[in-house]
């Protein structure tokens, strides 16, 4: 787990990893960036993480957005509108909702009505017959569609699953309990919220088998450091100087007198711990969940990074001539000494895009980005990229439909300057983005290699949504839409925002703008006095994606 997750509290897939506790939901009025979401928040839902590599959730066919009361569907393919009926009965526009992708396979999707700002009353239908609702429960808070058409709701503080039009108890909610879902679907963990007065929070965590209702209750469980693997086969907790792994029913004392472990956000699922022992500060471990411990080094500066996918790990330390130096390893063998970059973790970030040669290292000390090689000839040898950089974002995240990743994706600000720069390794592809967090994609499949991504020169302020989106290709830059506030997109990455529907023009005094939907290289007007996406794409339970 990188850094700059843990540590500086930026990007989303720090917001995934921290929000072990949070229940996921967008927004219909102010839906994610385009290079903030996963591939799990497309309308296609490709499992990326998924082992068998299915793809149960296919490209949707529609976008669900309110106007006026209603609720109103509109297919992709022919810009067809369809009024599905009322949705709120006093007018409450819905801030909290979220509906996970449409299943081609079943050709299902989740609608609502009667929302009365905390309530609302779920439906399941098909974009064959959109109208023709089945109506799932009422008083539902929130819900999740799984992969296999199955339904997970909580109505009043009682969470069930809806399953051949029946719905069975699963849990009788406690006040402020959170939900975690296997990224199986199959496995639920429930835990208690934060008690900020509680230093240790200590409390009751439940394991529930979805399918056969089975639940497992672990008793006196730290919530203030814990973590999960991604099937909630391994569940870990650190408390007095150990970390526990919670097992049939009991808690299981993995590793005792260290210090509170480097990888933490990650220790569940690595298999392997890296910490100084109690009495060793000066001093790296390596542990495994068998207790076999390894002494990586003596003279431990300050641990870095710790890149669970590549085994690859990154630390400083001094050198037998004093001198303090960045070290890297990979798959346990020393990759190289650096001592051109400065700092710890808490001033150096690194990036790691998916599938890349190469891991990124930038220094706030030096004002510099660098690039060390994993493998050919030049493995281990290090590059220097950028200079004079007072602020590193990388976008590696954006990255993951790449076959290959030679470069990286990334903006900065240019010392001197107060606006952030599109990046590619070296070379500018926007000088000026904006000073709001502006962010972008980098693509490459049938339609070639292109970067997508959108400025916040007409913003005001952080909370002012108003974009302008961008296709970068061989050089030339083409504006899509200007003035955009959200975006609802049928694989917007993949097929260039062809058929994309924007939000554009709001007004916030009415609290509604223009729907549009660009189709053929124009921006096509659908619709007007819009209130907002409700989206067809994110699960309101959360899964952990690393």
């Amino acid at each position: 787990m990188s850094k700059k997750y843990s540590s500086k509290l930026v990007g989303l897939l720090y917001f995934l990893a921290v929000l072990i506790f949070a229940i996921l939901a967008s927004s219909c009025s102010s839906g994610k960036k385009p290079s903030e979401v996963s591939q799990e928040d497309i309308d296609e839902d490709t499992n990326s993480n998924d082992s068998k590599g299915s793809n149960t959730f296919e490209a949707a066919k529609l976008s669900l957005y309110l106007k006026g009361d209603n609720l109103y569907m509109v297919r992709y393919d022919n810009s067809e509108i369809i009024d599905l009926g009322p949705c709120t009965n006093n007018g409450s526009v819905m801030k909290k909702f979220s509906i996970k992708g449409y299943n081609k396979k079943l050709d299902l999707f989740c609608s609502f009505s009667d929302y009365d700002g905390k309530t609302y009353t779920l439906y399941t239908s098909t974009s064959k017959s959109p109208t023709e609702r089945t109506k799932v429960a009422d008083s539902v808070t929130i819900h999740s569609a799984l992969k296999n058409g199955d339904i997970l709701y909580i109505s009043n503080k009682e969470l069930f699953l809806y399953k051949n039009g029946k719905a069975v108890s699963l849990f009788k909610e406690k006040e402020g309990m959170k939900y975690i879902l296997s990224e199986n679907q199959d496995k639920l963990l429930i835990i208690p919220g934060r008690d900020s007065s509680d230093k240790e929070n200590s409390a009751n965590v439940y394991l529930i088998d979805i399918y056969t209702g089975n639940t497992t209750v672990y008793s006196n469980v730290s919530t203030n450091s814990f973590d999960y693997s991604y099937e909630l086969d391994r569940i870990c907790y650190f408390k007095n100087n150990t970390i526990y792994q919670l097992k049939d029913g009991n808690s299981k004392e993995i590793v005792r007198g260290i210090e509170k472990p480097y990888n933490y956000i990650t220790f569940a699922s690595d298999k392997v711990i890296y910490t100084s022992k109690a009495d060793e500060p000066t001093s790296l471990y390596k542990f495994d969940f068998n207790s076999n411990e390894e002494l990586i080094s003596d003279s431990l500066e300050k641990f870095v990074d710790f890149e669970r996918r590549e085994d690859l790990l990154a630390y400083t330390e001094k050198n037998s001539e004093g001198k303090i130096i960045l070290k890297v390893a990979h798959n346990g063998k020393t990759l190289g000494e650096y001592e051109d970059i400065k700092g710890d973790r808490d001033v150096i970030d690194e990036a790691l895009p998916f599938k890349s040669k190469y891991w990124y290292f930038f220094s706030e000390e030096n004002k510099k980005l660098w690039r060390v090689a994993l493998e050919g000839s030049s493995k281990g040898k290090i590059e220097l990229l950028n200079t004079n950089i007072n602020y590193f974002k990388d976008l590696a995240y954006a990255q993951r439909n790449k076959v290959e990743n030679d470069n990286l994706l990334y903006r900065a600000i240019i010392e001197g300057n107060d606006y952030n720069t599109l990046f590619l390794d070296g070379n500018i592809i926007n000088k000026n983005v904006g000073k709001y967090y502006p962010s972008a994609h980098l693509e490459n499949n049938d339609n070639g290699e292109y970067i997508i991504y959108y400025d916040t020169l007409s913003q005001t302020s952080y909370e002012d949504d108003n974009e302008t989106y961008h296709i970068w290709e061989n050089g030339t830059d083409t504006v899509i839409a200007k003035n955009v506030k959200d975006y609802n997109g049928f694989l917007p990455y993949r097929n260039k925002f062809e058929r994309t529907y924007f939000l554009t023009d709001y007004d916030y005094s009415k609290g509604t703008g223009l729907l549009k939907q660009y189709v053929n290289g124009e921006l096509k007007d659908i619709d007007s006095e819009v209130k907002g996406f409700v989206r067809n794409n994110t699960s309101s339970f959360s899964t952990l994606f690393r």
